[in-house]
């Protein structure tokens, strides 16, 4: 069963995503910040990551980064802004 580490702090999103993936066959993970996010991570693992970009401890884009680092995982951005220097930053990631 492939396992998704989503990172997401809005509490009703969050368990709406774990819920619909869940319900597809998927191992979910639930982190609200940066910092579950790498314990969690550090214990755990995941296949993929769904990953918002602005949390209540920082950047979701530093996460991103240290995941790739160690794995070559897929990294999903979930996020309100719509500015383009976020867009790229993504990217380069």
């Amino acid at each position: 069963m492939k396992k998704v580490l989503v990172v997401e702090d809005d509490w009703d999103l969050n368990q709406g995503i774990c819920h619909a993936l869940s319900k597809e066959g998927y191992e979910t993970i639930s982190a609200h910040s940066l910092k579950e996010a790498e314990e969690f991570y550090s214990q755990k693992g995941a296949d993929m990551v769904l990953l918002d970009v602005k949390l209540p401890d920082g950047e979701g884009f530093s996460f991103c980064k240290r995941v790739k680092e160690g794995r070559k995982i897929p990294v999903l951005f979930l996020t309100a802004r719509d500015l383009e220097e976020d867009a790229l930053t993504g990217y380069e990631e």
